[in-house]
């Protein structure tokens, strides 16, 4: 099967499950690529169309996953998007319902708190503000609210709320679910007002530069935090910041609700993947 069959297919698949699925657009971004590369691997399989996959194909893609040496984490994000694809099919039963018959899990790297390489990290926010400013403000709102890499980018408004308290919206949250986090230390207080100086001077709504989307910001961000060694391997990729932010609680004795509300879980449980019991 040549490229425009693949092509096909993958139109075929993503106009099946169309664009009305919970979740915000990274997150919807992320189940179109998925669905392309199902929908790519059918086309190879000799499959005219993508109602006629079924129990078998499912299995053989996940096979293929696993030859390729895809994390227990990258199967599970393909399980959601097959599941999605087979429920908009009518075909539910093709593919399980849980993860680990799949071979994925998500379960393990929760139980496995990181250990932040501050001075690697603290490096890295050094070389961000050399490339380009916006991407060292953002750095310093994930040290200083633990925020996630999208969040950094889009959060920009901060209120008084009726206690007189100073909070920063927490915005381009998980799902959609805004949340607030108090400016009650000096680390904040400078990350907010670094934050607002940028956005003064640039003219700009957020932290995404003009000529960009926010897939490209997002992305232009990521490539840039790798290449300058912002990677797991060394401990200091930008999601370690969530770790730092989370131990710098518990060890001030917050509890571990309040963590959670910070980080923007909603299950505490959760909590065990940044910081140990």
């Amino acid at each position: 099967m040549g490229k425009s069959h693949s092509q096909k297919m993958e139109n075929e698949a993503k106009s099946v499950v169309g664009k009305n699925w919970a979740g915000g657009k990274l997150t919807r971004e992320k189940l179109l690529g998925n669905l392309g590369r199902i929908a790519d691997f059918a086309a190879s399989k000799g499959f005219q169309h993508i109602n006629q996959i079924g129990t078998k194909f499912v299995d053989q893609f996940f096979d293929h996953l696993h030859a390729a040496g895809r994390s227990e984490s990258t199967v599970t994000g393909y399980a959601t998007a097959m599941r999605t694809l087979a429920h908009s099919i009518g075909k539910d039963n093709i593919v399980p319902r849980g993860n680990a018959p799949l071979g994925g899990s998500r379960a393990g790297q929760r139980l496995r708190p990181g250990t932040p390489n501050i001075e690697k990290m603290l490096e890295v926010r050094q070389a961000l503000y050399e490339k380009t400013e916006w991407l060292g403000v953002a750095c310093d709102l994930r040290a200083a609210f633990g925020l996630r890499a999208k969040e950094s980018m889009l959060t920009k408004t901060t209120f008084v709320d009726v206690k007189g308290r100073n909070l920063l919206q927490i915005e381009g949250t998980k799902g959609g679910r805004h949340r607030s986090i108090v400016v009650d230390n000096v680390e904040k207080g400078a990350a907010v007002a670094t934050l607002k100086e940028h956005l003064l001077a640039t003219g700009h709504r957020s932290l995404i530069p003009e000529a960009m989307t926010l897939l490209q910001a997002y992305n232009f961000q990521k490539n840039t935090l790798h290449r300058l060694g912002a990677t797991k391997e060394n401990c200091a990729n930008s999601h370690l910041w969530r770790h730092a932010y989370a131990q710098a609680l518990s060890a001030q004795g917050v509890n571990r609700a309040e963590i959670a509300r910070d980080l923007g879980h909603g299950r505490v449980e959760v909590i065990s993947h940044y910081v140990k019991r």
